[in-house]
C-alpha cells in the first residue's frame, strides 16, 4: 500500500552481486567452455576447480579468500564446490549463457519497475545456487559481509535499514500490521523465490513485511500474481484504495478505484478479505474515536486539523489509509467546519 524505497540495502546487495554472483557465473561459464573446447578433459576432480579459472586468478587476495570460503561452505551436506562441479559437468555453454541472460533480463525488469514477469523453468542446480546458498545461507553470513563491506549485515540489518529509510513501522504491503517487533518481520519476496530464483537477491524484489502478508493462508505466500501487477516500489498503492464502512454490520470494505494492476495487487495480498474482518473495523473505529477525543481538547478544531492529524500518524500507526478514507462518514466529523 505504501510507496517505498530500499536504497541502503541496495548498496549491500549490489556489492554481493558484483563480487560473488557475477564472478561465480563467470567461472561456471568459462569452465564449461573449456570443457567443450577440449582444453579440460573429463572426468574432473571435485575440489578447487574454480581456482584454475582466469576470473579467480585475477582477483585480489581478499576476494580469493572470500570465494574460497564460499566454495567450502556446506549446506545440507553439500559444499558449494560440489554444486559447482555438478553444474559444469551437467550443462553446456548455451544453457549457462541462457541462464545468465535470464538473470540479467529479470533483474533488469525489476530495477526498471516492471514486475510483469512470467516464470521460467530453471534447473534445480541453479535454484539451489541462488536460493539455498546465496539467499538462505550467505545473506546472513557475518564473514561474507565482513569481507564485502567491512561490517556485519544480516536480515535484522535489512529490516532496520528499511524502516529507517522509509520512516515507517507498519507493513508496507497491507497497512494493517505493525512491524516494530522483530518476530513480526519477514524479508518477503514480491515475486516468490521458489518461482523466480534468479531475482532472489534483488533488493527491489525484497520487502520488509509483516508475518501475515508472507503466509499463504493470510497473504500472498509463494503464489504467482496475476498480471499486470503493481509493487510498493512503483507507487503509493493505498491511494488507489477506497474504503467503505457499514456501521450496522461493523465492517469495512476495500474497493479498488485504480486499474487492473491495483486490483491484482489487492487480490494477490488477499486485502479484500483481510479488510473485511470485523477486527479491522473495531481497530479503525477505535482510532477514530481516539482522534475525536484528542481533538476535542483543542479550541475550534476543523476538518483540516483532522486530516492533518491523520497524516502525521501515517507510517508509524497502522490502518491510516482506511481511517483517512472513512473518517468523513462519522457524525463527529460532519459537525466540524472547514476553514
Amino acid at each position: 500500500m505504501w510507496k517505498i524505497k530500499n536504497n541502503t540495502n541496495k548498496q549491500y546487495l549490489h556489492k554481493f552481486e558484483t563480487e560473488i554472483i557475477i564472478p561465480i557465473f563467470g567461472m561456471i561459464r568459462d569452465y564449461v567452455i573449456e570443457i567443450e573446447s577440449g582444453k579440460i578433459e573429463l572426468p574432473l576432480e571435485r575440489v578447487d576447480l574454480w581456482k584454475t579459472t582466469d576470473i579467480f586468478l585475477k582477483l585480489s587476495d581478499a576476494q580469493k579468500n572470500l570465494l574460497s570460503y564460499i566454495m567450502q561452505k556446506t549446506v545440507s551436506g553439500r559444499k558449494l564446490q560440489d554444486l559447482f562441479y555438478l553444474v559444469v559437468v551437467t550443462f553446456n555453454s548455451s544453457y549457462v549463457e541462457a541462464i545468465f541472460r535470464i538473470y540479467k533480463e529479470q533483474n533488469g525488469k525489476v530495477f526498471a519497475g516492471n514486475y510483469d514477469i512470467q516464470p521460467i523453468q530453471i534447473d534445480d542446480y541453479f535454484k539451489e545456487l541462488f536460493v539455498t546458498y546465496f539467499y538462505n545461507t550467505f545473506f546472513a553470513d557475518d564473514y561474507v559481509w565482513d569481507i564485502l563491506v567491512g561490517e556485519g549485515y544480516n536480515r535484522k540489518s535489512f529490516h532496520k535499514n528499511f524502516k529507517i529509510e522509509n520512516k515507517m513501522v507498519v507493513c508496507p504491503y497491507c497497512d494493517i500490521e505493525i512491524t516494530i517487533a522483530g518476530s513480526n518481520n519477514n524479508i518477503e519476496h514480491f515475486l516468490p523465490k521458489s518461482k523466480y530464483p534468479l531475482i532472489a537477491m534483488n533488493p527491489l524484489n525484497l520487502i520488509s513485511s509483516c508475518y501475515a502478508c508472507n503466509k499463504a493462508d493470510e497473504g500472498k505466500g509463494d503464489r504467482i500474481p496475476q498480471f499486470p501487477i503493481v509493487s510498493p516500489y512503483n507507487e503509493m498503492i493505498g491511494e488507489s484504495a477506497q474504503f467503505d464502512v457499514d456501521f450496522l454490520s461493523k465492517r469495512i470494505a476495500l474497493r479498488n478505484k485504480g486499474n487492473q494492476a491495483h486490483h491484482n495487487y489487492f487480490k494477490f495480498l488477499k486485502l479484500y478479505s483481510r479488510y473485511a474482518d470485523p477486527i479491522v473495523f473495531r481497530s479503525v473505529d477505535h482510532a477514530a474515536e481516539s482522534l475525536f477525543e484528542t481533538l476535542s481538547n483543542y479550541p475550534s478544531p476543523t476538518k483540516e486539523s483532522i486530516d492533518s492529524y491523520i497524516q502525521k500518524r501515517e507510517r508509524m500507526n497502522n490502518l491510516s489509509f482506511a481511517l483517512k478514507s472513512i473518517i468523513s462518514k462519522y457524525p463527529q466529523y460532519k459537525a466540524y467546519k472547514s476553514t
